[in-house]
């Protein structure tokens, strides 16, 4: 399997009469205001849902395969704090391969470029490698929301 494109969009769509695939909102950059005043945690979830949808290759067609994909966010600090895989098998005379990875919630920890990390294993192959990593600027503006200031 030769991983070609991942990218992180909000929705995507395919026509099956036709096996093409539309990506919707696609994101670069997410910026989210917090209350300062019911911060909790060190880890906030940005209440989303957006996909992964990646692009594969299949090397040798003439057999079935397994693809092994793993994902992985990591923080600006550099630590993983989240993690989901999956296992793929590709019928036999597949040439290519699309998967759509779901993602419920974005965990957060500071303002600054975060990155999901796309990780490939074929075939029973020893180790994952890197195949791709996405970058997400995420900014957090943390403010004192004024309640007596909202309207009824």
């Amino acid at each position: 399997m030769k991983h070609i494109w991942t990218v992180l969009c909000q929705k995507s769509a395919i026509d099956f009469e036709n096996n093409l695939v539309s990506l919707f909102n696609c994101l670069e950059e997410f910026t989210l205001v917090v209350d300062k005043t019911e911060l909790v945690s060190k880890q906030l979830v940005i209440p989303a849902e957006m996909q992964l949808v990646s692009f594969w290759t299949v090397d040798k067609p003439d057999q079935e395969n397994t693809l092994e994909f793993k994902g992985e966010l990591v923080d600006p600090a550099g630590k993983v704090i989240n993690a989901f895989s999956n296992q793929f098998k590709i019928e036999k005379d597949v040439k290519r391969f699309r998967n759509r990875t779901g993602i419920q919630g974005l965990p957060v920890t500071v303002s600054g470029r975060y990155y999901f990390r796309v990780f490939q294993k074929v075939n029973d192959e020893a180790d994952f490698s890197l195949v791709s990593e996405l970058p997400l600027d995420v900014k957090i503006s943390y403010q004192i929301m004024d309640q007596t200031s909202i309207k009824k």
